[in-house]
């Protein structure tokens, strides 16, 4: 299983160099806005399909 912090660190790439928004994000994902801006903000985790479901999304755009 991913470090939910690795995965944090990923994802906080991503935006930082696309300039992507987390809304953009959480429609691709299908991870509710709230739950993705409290991870990303290191204020929870995610659930293992919705780790899963950013973790491909991530890796799909080569992160």
């Amino acid at each position: 299983m991913l470090s939910q912090e690795i995965l944090r660190n990923r994802l906080l790439n991503y935006i930082r160099c696309n300039g992507t928004t987390q809304k953009h994000i959480s429609k691709q994902t299908k991870i509710r806005e709230c739950d993705l801006s409290k991870f990303k903000n290191n204020k929870g985790e995610l659930g293992s399909l919705s780790e899963k479901a950013l973790n491909s999304y991530l890796l799909s755009k080569g992160y």
